[in-house]
């Protein structure tokens, strides 16, 4: 299946890493891919991420599908085989893939 960038897709990232990665089966956004590999951005269903500034809340709503307000870890952007990307969930608004690339100009850019 392919992906458009924002969409909402269920991902499995694996058995708990030791630190503070995310793991399991859980929703993330897709950003891109390439030979093979998905670059996500994991989200996490707890508030309390909000006090990394790497973070835009995400309601849910009838396009994104999601069931609960979600953070976005931007953070934590991460490359996973593709074959991980069980199946799309939904997709953003623009509103929210305006935030998510404010934060990742924000994390991302070589000065």
């Amino acid at each position: 299946m392919s992906y458009a960038a924002g969409d909402v897709v269920l991902v499995d990232l694996g058995t708990t890493p030791p630190g503070r990665e995310q793991a399991g089966v859980r929703p993330a956004i897709f950003v891109s891919a390439e030979g093979g590999v998905s670059l996500l951005i994991p989200l996490s269903s707890n508030a309390a991420r909000l006090q990394f500034k790497g973070t835009v809340r995400i309601e849910p709503d009838d396009k994104n599908k999601l069931a609960k307000p979600s953070v976005a870890l931007v953070f934590q952007l991460r490359a996973v085989d593709s074959r991980r990307l069980l199946h799309k969930i939904g997709a953003l608004r623009a509103k929210d893939k305006q935030a998510i690339n404010r934060v990742l100009r924000s994390i991302v850019l070589i000065k």
